[in-house]
């Protein structure tokens, strides 16, 4: 019984749902492993049938080959450039070094050549073990499989040197790992002197490892075989054990939360304690709601120790945790230190910040049953990491990637601006960018001298050819501050139109500038209970957003339909970076009453929205629906993302939303 509860959490993990409807569907069995000739792991799956479990011959690779990347006169894409000047640092003058490098991933040519011919080899193999194998007729590798990231945390530098602000006053990376192969992720620090000896002595000294290395974080869905059975959530009865707990702790009968008890409330953790789960605090979570019952799992012809159950049960609990918490990469408090001196964390972990608002809409619903005869998907996570010495070797010996100077050289005389494009406006190329300029001045103060003044416009023609990143130069000559210099930004949108009209000169800092688009990408989550929906007679829901892009009002919408069969949807939205919220309504298509609308409300930033069937309409409260009725009749249905052009709604609730 202690292994069938234990499946039925990981059963449950089915539920993740795939966030693109046009990704790839690979077959969760159909695995296969290579290893390539310069060490390279490749993990293959093939592409799933829909209609039956045979396996087919169409494989697809998670990301791999992870490298600096190359211009096209295959020069590594890596600057290690040491500086000293002749004064010691009490007289003015400066020691350190500059570090910039690009990374890819992404099978060579070469790579997916011998990868091809070790495919069919490796299948013959396992055919011995897995007769499904034998069936597969002319394996072919088809490229690179659909993966999904984080918006924040999918990229990580490790480095005790490059972490540490003393050691490496400025750390900018572009943020987020690249979801196609080609794609690239951009670190550069500024390290003060001793900083730049200890990273040269890791790299340079023959070291088995350097003291930097880059860690991708992936997600990819995979369809699981379908078993017989059901697993039930009683939200109910976590919600009374909770009460349960909240009596006992106020009549003092415990001074500490039980040690078996999950907090999910925060009814035992003060104001200063921590309030999140760690990843290696989830067995103790599930412990308890297995003794507690609070999920009951019915499964038939399913061997607790088979490969399907362990990944069944892998998958319910990010499923759960997930349902209630927002998932964050963080670095151990001092706090966190462990009683045993032997144990060591890691330099960053996963943990699991409790959101109540999710929780109550959760027990709101009382419990959910899901029924598992159909092949349902569930959502793997991958980490791709390299470690900086195993590519240093390409870029050592070539002076356009490593080089020492001496800021006393009359060459330096000039002085170079380094302009870094955020990694995330070349996603937004083309969906809501043109192109972004970037204007240079620099004023000199003498009579007879001239102004400086230089323009740099970034699009994806010269992302494909330079990268995200531009140098400009100038003369340091006739200027009584030599460094200083001014910019200005217009970012072009897709339309025709310009943000901001008005743009004003800004004081820059040589050491670089970074240009992070005025937008950020938003990933929303929108949820409904079908089954609910179709209770009262409705026959599809959709939910409206209105926030602000590029200083607009527009308006986006997610619409679930009960005869589709899917109850969730993703999407991403583009929203301005000085807001912190958005505003939100319901509209509930009823089969005779037609659109049942809500009052907009204001919601701070939040990655998830369940449609919660309004009291009004479960009630049958005439008053109230003849309300809603009229509320229907004033739908705006502009083209998704696009500017609302009378009807604000923003206006109302300006003062929460906007931070400045």
């Amino acid at each position: 019984m202690k292994n069938i509860t234990k499946l039925a959490f990981h059963c449950l993990l089915f539920i993740v749902p795939f966030r693109d409807a046009q990704a790839q569907v690979l077959d969760f069995l159909n695995r296969v492993t290579l290893g390539l000739d310069d060490g390279t792991q490749v993990v293959l799956y093939g592409a799933a049938r829909t209609l039956d479990s045979t396996f087919t011959g169409e494989y697809y690779y998670l990301p791999a080959g992870l490298r600096l990347s190359a211009k096209p006169d295959k020069t590594p894409e890596f600057l290690f450039m040491k500086y000293t000047s002749e004064e010691n640092v009490d007289a003015g003058g400066v020691q350190g070094a500059l570090m910039h490098f690009l990374m890819e991933w992404g099978l060579t040519p070469a790579q997916e050549k011998e990868a091809q011919q070790k495919l069919a080899a490796k299948l013959q193999d396992l055919s011995a073990l897995n007769p499904k194998y034998r069936a597969v007729r002319n394996p072919v590798i088809m490229g690179a499989a659909n993966v999904k990231t984080d918006p924040e945390n999918s990229f990580q530098v490790i480095s005790a040197i490059l972490s540490d602000k003393k050691f490496t006053p400025t750390l900018v990376t572009s943020g987020r790992a690249p979801v196609l192969p080609g794609g690239k992720v951009a670190v550069a620090a500024l390290l003060e002197k001793n900083a730049a000896q200890l990273m040269a002595s890791t790299l340079d000294k023959n070291r088995s490892i350097a003291d930097a290395s880059l860690s991708l974080r992936f997600k990819y869905d995979l369809l699981m075989p379908a078993v017989e059975g059901r697993i039930t959530v009683n939200w109910e009865r976590m919600d009374s054990l909770s009460q349960h707990y909240t009596r006992e702790a106020n009549r003092s009968h415990y001074t500490e939360a039980p040690s078996n008890f999950w907090d999910p409330l925060g009814i035992f953790s003060k104001e200063d304690e921590r309030n999140f789960v760690t990843d290696t605090e989830k067995d103790s979570l599930f412990t308890f709601m297995k003794e507690s019952k609070v999920v009951d799992v019915q499964l038939e012809n399913l061997q607790p120790e088979s490969q399907v159950a362990t990944e069944m049960v892998h998958a319910f609990m990010e499923y759960f945790l997930q349902s209630v918490t927002e998932k964050e990469f963080r670095k151990p408090d001092s706090d966190d230190e462990p009683k045993n001196a032997a144990k060591e964390y890691d330099y960053a972990f996963d943990t699991y910040k409790v959101d109540k608002q999710k929780l109550a809409q959760k027990i709101s619903r009382r419990s959910e049953t899901y029924y598992l005869k159909v092949r349902l998907p569930i959502t793997q996570e991958f980490t791709l990491t390299g470690n900086l010495a195993g590519w240093y070797d390409a870029a050592k010996n070539n002076v356009k990637c490593v080089n020492t100077v001496n800021l006393n050289d009359p060459f330096f005389e000039h002085r170079d601006i380094y302009l870094i494009l955020d990694m995330e406006a070349e996603e937004m190329f083309g969906k809501e960018l043109n192109f972004v300029t970037v204007d240079i001045r620099k004023r000199r103060n003498q009579k007879e001298a001239r102004d400086f003044s230089a323009q740099v416009t970034f699009d994806r023609n010269f992302f494909a050819k330079q990268g995200n990143r531009a140098v400009v130069g100038y003369s340091k000559a006739q200027s009584d501050d030599p460094d200083a210099f001014e910019y200005k930004v217009q970012w072009s949108l897709r339309g025709g139109n310009v943000f901001p009209k008005d743009t004003v000169w800004t004081r820059g800092r040589w050491e670089g500038v970074t240009l992070a688009p005025p937008v950020a990408t938003i990933p929303l989550h929108f949820e409904a209970d079908l089954e609910d929906l179709k209770a009262f007679d409705i026959k599809n829901v959709t939910l409206q957003i209105r926030y602000y892009k590029f200083g607009r009002e527009v308006e986006s919408s997610f619409n679930l339909n009960t005869t589709a069969g899917i109850g969730f949807m993703d999407k991403n939205i583009y929203m301005d970076r000085n807001t912190r919220g958005y505003a939100y309504r319901f509209v509930f298509y009823h089969k005779t009453k037609g659109p049942l609308a809500t009052e907009w409300e204001a919601k701070l930033n939040t990655n998830y929205m369940f449609a919660v069937i309004p009291d009004e309409i479960r009630n049958n409260n005439k008053q109230a629906l003849d309300k809603m009725i009229e509320l229907g009749k004033d739908i705006i249905s502009p083209p998704d993302g696009k500017e609302i052009k009378a009807g604000s709604i923003l206006d109302k609730f300006e003062d929460l939303i906007k931070t400045n």
